[in-house]
């Protein structure tokens, strides 16, 4: 391939750029050179690529060009796929996109968080010695996720590292269906420092550690019991092909509902029952009144939500087992017998034992109650 890197862009009219080139913020020119430096130690003209990514390449390496977050995702999936390598190319050995997507069932197949996390470490460490990634608990609040990246020579190794870190991000958030509460990101590599003023690392909304010993994410415990929210390849290609953006707050695409619905089941299985706006507001990363306000847009208040949450949970414990009601008003965190019979009423305008001896016989409500349980809580 001839080198063209001292040749002058002539402009392609045939070319229709779908965007144009966001001139002050967002991923600079020649962090953009940067991440395609794999590509081109393999032969591959970076501007071809960057126009089959629909990005204008009149980007690469000027600093005082950038593109967003959606661009970002378009340029490392066209490398990832112009390569077949998940690593664009910055490691010894290719990562096909084969085995990402044996990677990504597995992670589809988990119940939770943690669970997702442990087998995509064990996955990467079969496969590959080049990254050497580890888990490492902190204490009781947290999961530190290293990371030993051997890059190649020719490329940037921080850049990579940056790019790889916002994939685990995003990924991870979407497949619980929220922002990822990281309670610390650490990196070898200095702060970097753009021209335009973008600071690409702010897309984790966390502490940044610079210059650390090692790189690293740092997990709240809290999110390694967070619930899977999605099941199947092809709603993670759907969401793939939609084109996220990699500097928005991942996991947006579900609704204040159902984020604060999954929140207040998460904190159901922790024996909190009655938990308040503000917490689910803080672990949401919003402000109460905002949610709020978002919850009414939707037609839903927070006080609903919680409410019918807790009252399907009894329902489903007074036709799946065979717990005294009594037992069942404590299981979901009422302290008074009389106190959940009144707000059963109220919720399903009859008694918890008239609703068992209702409905006890209707198989499809049985099986629908046995399969929420199985969702909610290990029976």
């Amino acid at each position: 391939m001839a080198d063209d890197s001292d040749t002058p862009d002539i402009p392609d009219s045939s070319w229709a750029l779908p965007e144009t080139v966001e001139r002050s913020r967002g991923l600079d020119g020649l962090a953009v050179q940067a991440m395609l430096q794999g590509a081109v130690l393999k032969g591959h003209d970076p501007r071809q690529i960057l126009r089959e990514a629909q990005i204008d390449p009149s980007v690469y390496g000027n600093d005082r060009a950038a593109i967003d977050g959606r661009a970002l995702f378009r340029l490392v999936d066209r490398i990832q796929r112009t390569l077949d390598d998940s690593f664009i190319g910055f490691l010894p050995e290719r990562f096909r996109l084969a085995l990402e997507d044996e990677r990504t069932r597995a992670h589809l197949h988990s119940s939770t968080f943690g669970e997702a996390l442990r087998v995509s470490i064990r996955f990467t460490q079969a496969l590959s010695e080049d990254i050497g990634p580890q888990l490492v608990d902190t204490d009781r609040r947290g999961l530190m996720h290293r990371v030993r990246y051997h890059t190649i020579e020719g490329v940037d190794r921080d850049i990579f590292v940056w790019q790889r870190f916002v994939w685990i991000y995003h990924l991870f958030s979407w497949l619980i269906g929220r922002p990822l509460n990281l309670r610390r990101v650490l990196v070898r590599a200095a702060r970097p420092v753009q021209a335009n003023g973008f600071d690409r690392f702010s897309v984790f909304r966390c502490p940044i550690e610079y210059g650390a010993e090692f790189d690293a994410l740092w997990y709240d415990g809290n999110d390694l019991k967070a619930r899977v929210a999605h099941g199947t390849l092809a709603e993670y290609e759907a969401h793939n092909a939609a084109g996220p953006d990699w500097f928005a707050p991942p996991g947006s695409g579900l609704s204040w509902r159902s984020r604060t619905e999954q929140m207040l089941i998460e904190l159901q299985q922790d024996g909190v029952w009655v938990p308040r706006i503000e917490e689910i507001a803080r672990r949401l990363r919003s402000q109460p009144r905002r949610l709020r306000r978002d919850l009414a847009r939707e037609g839903e208040s927070f006080q609903q939500i919680r409410t019918r949450l807790r009252g399907e949970m009894a329902s489903a414990l007074l036709l799946a087992t065979d717990m005294p009601v009594t037992n069942i008003g404590y299981e979901v965190g009422f302290g008074e017998p009389g106190s959940f019979t009144r707000n059963f009423i109220e919720w399903a305008a009859m008694t918890p034992s008239e609703y068992r001896r209702r409905h006890r016989s209707d198989r499809l409500r049985v099986a629908a109650a046995t399969t929420l349980l199985s969702e909610r809580r290990d029976l």
